[in-house]
């Protein structure tokens, strides 16, 4: 089920929170939704293209593994059913939300529709359901009710967007050590489209826009403190990612699963932990604003 990989995927939940529209959000809704995402939701969808693809090499933050079996197939039944049942329960925007997910995430593996065959295709919708959808589910599930997205305009929209370009950016590096695995399957992803070198070339783009994108919106609807603290928390990530590269430029056997799984693990955990820390802020500047005294 590959349930630590869900960490590579937990800053969207973290900025989803960051920069939610409405300060009275439910801290045991987004405990809940939190829970449902990483725990059920994403391990169902990890679990059911592990049972289709049947990978022998490295994928998603395991470097040996194992065959999928009966009992695979029965977690991944009964964490789909229970996901969409529990997500329907807590409201229905919310189910509708994490069930067009689900079907998308199958339809990304699926032997009839695979969408991960056309490069272009499944780059733009993981980069769209990862990212900007992903922000309007968490939203769905931990407010009361959506803001009004025609009234707050750009202060709403930049968010799910400045998420799906970090995504465009990130999602092909988790491709570029499965060039001749993905070949051999007839999947035609885009890194292994554009070469190692192209990969680094695109994703370095799509980052950098993502973040400066991410960096306005936090300037002009937050505060500076909030883009220098997310800023402090992406260093680590922009620093290993700027070497990473270079090496690979001058030996593509860099492009190996090590040094993925280690550039994830550190842009993850860091962009999470600057998020947390933009969460706690607010929550702060909310209490001092209800309580002056």
């Amino acid at each position: 089920m590959r349930i630590p990989f869900s960490v590579f995927l937990m800053p969207v939940f973290w900025l989803s929170i960051a920069v939610i529209p409405k300060s009275n959000w439910s801290f045991s809704s987004a405990a809940f939704v939190f829970i449902l995402l990483h725990f059920l939701l994403y391990p169902a969808s990890n679990g059911y293209n592990s049972l289709i693809d049947k990978d022998e090499g490295p994928v998603g933050g395991l470097e040996s593994p194992p065959k999928p079996n009966m009992q695979l197939q029965l977690l991944v039944i009964f964490f789909d059913l229970l996901s969409i049942s529990l997500a329907f329960f807590h409201s229905l925007i919310f189910g509708y939300f994490v069930a067009v997910y689900w079907i998308v995430s199958k339809a990304y593996s699926n032997p009839g529709i695979r969408l991960k065959k056309y490069p272009i295709i499944s780059w733009l919708v993981v980069s769209f359901f990862q990212g900007g959808w992903t922000v309007l589910m968490v939203w769905s599930g931990v407010m009361s009710e959506l803001p009004d997205f025609e009234v707050l305009g750009f202060q709403i929209w930049i968010w799910p967007l400045a998420s799906s370009i970090l995504l465009a950016g990130s999602y092909p590096l988790t491709q570029i050590y499965q060039h001749e695995e993905d070949k051999r399957k007839g999947d035609f992803t885009i890194s292994s489209r554009l070469g190692i070198q192209g990969t680094f070339i695109l994703s370095g783009i799509f980052l950098g826009l993502g973040s400066a994108l991410l960096a306005s919106g936090l300037y002009f609807y937050q505060s500076l403190i909030s883009v220098m603290l997310v800023l402090s928390a992406s260093f680590p990530s922009i620093f290993y990612f700027t070497g990473w590269a270079i090496k690979t430029w001058g030996d593509p056997v860099n492009a190996d699963f090590y040094h993925t799984m280690r550039f994830n693990k550190i842009s993850s955990l860091g962009l999470s932990f600057g998020f947390f820390l933009v969460v706690c802020l607010n929550i702060w500047a909310n209490f001092i604003h209800l309580h002056p005294n």
